[in-house]
């Protein structure tokens, strides 16, 4: 496997935005690919990475008519400066006879052979289906897993939901005032039949959800959607916002009981679904329309997003940084988080990472779960 390089990773990243920018319909799964092609060193031969680039990256005739044209444009130069450098280092890691190395986006690791062997093993025996589905990548799922992911999902989420109501009501009770639990006792004779409490009772939550559904972020909002259904009876409000190209108020579509009835309803009046993403003009619109209505110091906002912005970034900026001063707490779940190795260096996220509270993935139901955690404990 040949280690990828922080700049070689940037420039990957550059290119998808890059081919996203002109109408590629790219998201994590399409990355990924494209980092394990480069991990293979097929990079080496400009031909070979140029075709499984292709193949990864075009789903349209008309991306396949104008995907050689873009390639030689973006790729030209670096091939005339790289391309000698990167062979070296293929050669030094050829005679390594003894070592493995486990690279993904650029973070390099020394195992014994037979180590790396025992590893796989025991990952391939220990995992069960229910595990195994847990910490699946929602956008990995093939056909035959998805009804069994559906399944999973609906019991984890109620299971859940439990935990929420259960949270609540002890959070209600409060503290026991001991003097209040004795004079009442006094009253009644001596006996301590109740017992009183000194906080008062805790509001249900005000939450904002603003989730990202173009064409890279479908299937992750598809799984957090369901997550905000089985949730929004546990919270005082709840807002819901959807966007790609432009904003949707979704709300009222979620006051209906029949989940099936409220997906069809959010495909059938969300027109921006599956297409482009331009999140700071999004979020700004938000400010503009909503947000003297739905952001306070009581309001927790939570944006679902991959945060490649193919807008202007300033404007992205600056949306996030109002929206951070106006709320009482600001968290961002990007799916890109869930790759190992992943480091937030694309402009979008770089921009608004000094505003958020909390920073995590969404790309798995285990990780969606542990969104239970951020938003009972702000």
């Amino acid at each position: 496997m040949q280690a990828i390089t922080k700049t070689f990773k940037e420039r990957l990243i550059d290119f998808t935005m890059y081919c996203r920018e002109r109408q590629f319909v790219l998201g994590p799964q399409e990355t990924r690919d494209a980092f394990e092609v480069a991990e293979r060193g097929w990079v080496l031969d400009r031909k070979l990475f140029q075709y499984s680039l292709k193949a990864i990256y075009c789903k349209r005739k008309e991306h396949f008519d104008r995907f050689d044209e873009m390639f030689d444009r973006f790729w030209s130069r670096y091939y005339e400066e790289k391309l000698e450098q990167r062979k070296k280092q293929i050669k030094q890691l050829k005679k390594e006879k003894d070592t493995a190395t486990v690279i993904f986006l650029g973070t390099e690791f020394k195992l014994p052979k037979k180590e790396v062997k025992e590893q796989e093993a025991k990952e391939t025996v220990g995992a069960n289906e229910s595990i195994r589905l847990r910490f699946t990548d929602f956008s990995k799922v093939n056909v035959t897993d998805k009804e069994k992911l559906e399944e999973l999902a609906e019991e984890l989420f109620h299971q859940m939901s439990m935990r929420f109501k259960r949270r609540l009501e002890n959070a209600n009770q409060g503290s026991i005032d001991v003097r209040n639990t004795i004079r009442q006792g006094i009253s009644k004779g001596g006996m301590l039949l109740h017992l009183a409490y000194k906080r008062k009772r805790k509001e249900k939550r005000k939450v904002v959800f603003i989730l990202d559904v173009s064409g890279s972020m479908d299937t992750y909002s598809y799984y957090l959607l369901r997550y905000v259904m089985v949730l929004k009876k546990y919270f005082k409000s709840l807002e819901f916002f959807t966007f790609s190209t432009e904003l949707t108020h979704v709300t009222p579509m979620l006051r209906q009981n029949n989940e099936q009835e409220i997906l069809r309803q959010i495909g059938k009046n969300v027109h921006s679904w599956s297409s482009g993403t331009k999140i700071g003009a999004s979020l700004t619109e938000f400010l503009a329309v909503y947000g003297s209505k739905f952001l306070s110091q009581k309001h927790i906002v939570v944006i679902l997003s991959d945060g490649l912005e193919t807008g202007n970034v300033t404007i992205l900026k600056e949306a996030v940084r109002t929206i951070r001063r106006k709320c009482k707490t600001l968290i961002w779940l990007n799916p890109l988080k869930g790759m190992a190795g992943y480091q937030p260096i694309q402009k979008g996220m770089v921009n608004v990472m000094p505003h958020l509270d909390a920073f995590e993935s969404a790309h798995n139901l285990d990780s969606l779960l542990k969104l239970e955690k951020l938003l009972m404990d702000v």
